[in-house]
């Protein structure tokens, strides 16, 4: 039965905003989690019947919330997939091989900025988003399916587009499909990879995952057109998305062995599929593939359940198991797609699932009961040591994480679960209009669930169910609460759809900057960081690194473990003549004596100093800690008058009585960002620097400029250059060249439109900076926040800033 509730609460709807309901207590879910204020002001809360589903739950979004990274001022917030950096990642340590899943996780996050920012990375910081498959633009659209954010999702569509369009020279138009290695889909040493002179790589292939991702790339692209009213193209990408799918149906299925296989690309004349089921060819369900009116394409879930395919204690196997191909006795290899169970595919398959039972329907093997056990079977896999925890890959026979690298892959960012817990199990269907859509998955025997605290189109959405009324004291049946008032019940679980006031967006966090000025990603350079004293285990630069985790393992902290002193200091230089007016530091507290595996606790006292116009440390005034006493892994905001300084330095006191010394995760120093007299000004030192160096100058016009551009692999980047309108701007660049030869530089916006500039000899020669000095561009900016990025050209420029004229 579907129950509608029409509700007409538009006029209500600022006010019931900040309401909410208040069935779950929030602590008993958040025991022994670090930072607990941060769960309850961003996550759904969830209770269901099955404890090993309910605690991966809570455990998921602290794996994620350590993957989550300040990047620079500006950029903002990107997900790594592994905690420290790996070799072969690129920008701001990203990866784009789970850039989708991280998406997919980080859209149920209350906090909007999490995931437009990271969208926002992709689609015009210039990453590399080819370097694996992805599905980038589905799951952004799908994040705006939650948050409504229209203005932000329209504004995304040229920088979408040009990434689709980056895989061109990877499609086979005679086959309407697009081809890759296994490897750049994320699967080294698949069975499709084995039977090739490179078993590492795999050679070129058609594959059912990479495929329907682009399928569902094309179709997302085509809706925010349409968003846009730009027919054309979303004309285009209809007719693109129809023809992947074909060549998909056409030639990846086959109607004897019903299942979507690998097919090679090189010496393949026939093109015969691979001999082997892999568990990419569940992956088109999830995305919409699989013709709804034949019904040939259900058998496939066959597979899914034979012990002889796919089904094992800890699957699915990501390789059949009656293949030759084979291997499930792993115990410590990494990257082997030939046979562990990997929460890559996982996550994917359920998600496929969930989709198989929405929009094809169950069938002789897929039903709500068979869903159920996939995925307490993912949630079972995800523990170690009887606690919940992800690592890469595991045995598919044993209690046993086989990829788990010390300090690297704990809690490995590679796969959703969240997502399938809000989106699969309890069905939570966003949508495009006015409506809230819930349509669980739950078994009958299930006597009760809860999500509490969604935030859905700016509103406070709860849905329970309660078999008898005894759990919630509500009565019995399943009930939806919009911003703390109950606006719709049903007897029966099912379900359910209503319509709620025109979602409430707020940009102020964009539109009104306030940044962190002690984020440094590269680890060296500016802001610069020091101590005075720093234990062998720990480092200074991970404290400002944009990383925030309280493990012991893997470590991300620096301490003064067994230093001498009873205080010692920490420091933030923000760069040579790079003054900046602040009021607030945060400190993010590490002890390790609080769970037992040190002797690092909570300081007796932090003092902030700031450096002085004379050269000397003086204390901030009237400084006032929140909270007053310190939480051991916890947040401690420092707030004080606003002061203007080039340096900052922590002064920590540690228990000498009980020999406990003192540690941070992070520290961060958030203030109005640019800060700058004429709207529309971006200083070159506030930027993102590759191969370049930040100068004092009093001419410059925040006292510094960036210099030393002289690299053929040096550049400077404007980030957040915030613009209300889509459209070519004049941006006025202040800059010196003192060779007396004309100089070019590249300029890109966006990772889309790029240009040459020339600029003249200046009069004043090198490190001299006035306001008639600059060159006058022409640059497209999309609405939002924009990249805009001055590499080397011919000769020598130096910087000073850039000015958008409004």
């Amino acid at each position: 039965m579907d129950l509608k509730v029409i509700i007409l609460l538009g006029c209500l709807a600022g006010l019931a905003l900040a309401q909410t309901t208040n069935f779950v207590n929030q602590n008993s879910k958040l025991e022994g989690f670090a930072e607990p204020q941060w769960y309850k002001d961003n996550i759904p809360f969830v209770e269901v019947p099955d404890t090993e589903i309910e605690q991966v739950y809570y455990y998921r979004f602290s794996s994620h919330k350590r993957h989550l990274r300040y990047s620079v001022p500006g950029a903002g917030y990107t997900v790594t997939e592994f905690v420290h950096k790996v070799g072969y990642s690129q920008k701001f340590d990203t990866i784009n091989a789970a850039a989708g899943h991280h998406i997919y996780e980080s859209r149920w996050l209350r906090n909007p900025r999490y995931a437009e920012d990271y969208i926002n990375f992709w689609s015009r910081e210039g990453a590399a988003n080819q370097q694996y498959s992805e599905w980038i633009a589905d799951a952004s659209y799908s994040t705006y399916l939650l948050t409504g954010n229209k203005d932000f999702i329209t504004s995304q569509q040229a920088g979408l587009v040009n990434n689709f369009n980056g895989w061109n020279d990877r499609y086979e138009p005679a086959l309407d499909m697009y081809f890759l290695s296994p490897h750049d889909d994320a699967m080294e040493h698949s069975a499709s990879s084995e039977q090739t002179d490179d078993p590492y790589h795999g050679g070129l292939g058609y594959r059912p995952s990479f495929n329907s991702e682009m399928y569902a790339n094309a179709i997302a692209i085509s809706k925010i057109a349409r968003l846009n009213n730009d027919t054309r193209t979303a004309e285009e990408f209809e007719g693109r998305a129809a023809a992947i799918r074909r060549g998909i149906l056409d030639h990846l299925w086959d109607d004897e062995r019903t299942f979507f296989y690998h097919m090679f690309r090189e010496d393949n004349p026939n093109n015969e599929l691979l001999d082997t089921r892999e568990e990419i060819g569940l992956f088109p369900w999830r995305f919409g593939v699989p013709d709804p009116e034949d019904p040939k394409y259900a058998r496939a879930w066959e597979h899914l359940f034979d012990p002889q395919g796919f089904d094992s204690a800890y699957g699915p196997t990501t390789c059949e198991q009656r293949s030759r191909w084979f291997d499930g006795n792993q115990t410590a290899q990494c990257c082997w797609w030939n046979g562990n169970s990997w929460p890559y595919s996982t996550g994917m398959v359920i998600n496929s699932l969930g989709a198989q039972l929405r929009n094809y329907g169950s069938t002789n093997v897929v039903n709500v009961n068979t869903f159920l056990e996939v995925l307490h079977k993912y949630a079972e896999t995800q523990f170690k040591n009887d606690k919940p925890y992800v690592a890469e890959c595991h045995s598919p026979y044993q209690k046993l994480w086989v990829c788990d690298g010390f300090n690297h892959s704990e809690h490995y960012a590679h796969s959703t679960y969240v997502d399938n817990v809000l989106g699969d199990l309890l069905g939570i269907e966003p949508q495009s209009d006015n409506s809230f859509v819930i349509n669980p998955l739950i078994p009958s025997s299930w006597p009760y669930f809860i999500v509490e605290n969604l935030f859905y189109h700016g509103h406070n959405i709860t849905v329970l169910y309660d078999e008898d009324g005894s759990k919630y004291n509500t009565g019995s049946g399943m009930k939806i609460f919009l911003n703390g008032e109950q606006v719709a019940s049903q007897p029966q679980l099912g379900r359910m759809s209503v319509n709620i006031p025109a979602p409430i967006v707020d940009e102020s966090y964009a539109r009104r900057k306030v940044e962190n000025y002690a984020a440094n990603v590269n680890g060296f350079g500016y802001p610069m960081v020091d101590a005075s004293f720093t234990s062998i285990d720990a480092s200074v630069w991970q404290v400002v690194d944009g990383r925030i985790f309280y493990d012991h393992v893997p470590s991300n902290r620096w301490t003064n473990y067994q230093s001498p002193n009873e205080v010692d200091w920490f420091s933030v230089d923000f760069g040579p003549g790079r003054v900046k007016t602040v009021n607030e530091v945060k400190v993010y507290v590490y002890s390790d004596v609080a769970t037992q595996e040190g002797d690092v606790d909570c300081p007796t006292s932090i003092i902030v100093e700031i450096l002085s116009s004379s050269g000397s440390w003086e204390q901030a005034r009237n400084q006032v800690s929140t909270p007053s006493v310190c939480v051991p892994n916890d947040v401690l905001t420092i707030r004080f008058d606003p002061v203007t300084t080039e340096k900052i330095r922590l002064v920590l006191s540690r228990n000498r009585q009980d020999n406990w010394f003192v540690g941070m995760t992070e520290v961060e120093i958030w203030a109005t960002w640019p800060q700058v007299s004429e709207e529309g000004t971006y200083e070159a030192e506030d930027g993102y620097i590759t191969n370049a160096n930040i100068r004092a100058a009093q001419s410059a016009s925040g006292g510094s400029f960036v210099g030393q551009i002289d690299p053929s692999d040096s550049s400077v980047e404007f980030t957040g250059v915030w613009v209300e309108e889509s459209k070519e701007y004049e941006v006025r660049v202040y800059y010196s060249n003192g060779i007396q030869d004309q100089a070019t530089m590249i300029i890109s916006a966006n990772n889309v439109n790029s240009q040459v500039a020339d600029f003249p000899p200046t009069l004043n020669g090198w490190g001299q900076f006035d306001s008639n000095t600059f060159v006058t561009l022409r640059i497209p900016l999309f609405r939002g926040n924009n990249a805009v990025i001055f590499k080397h050209g011919d000769n020598f420029v130096e910087l000073d800033r850039i000015r958008v004229m409004m």
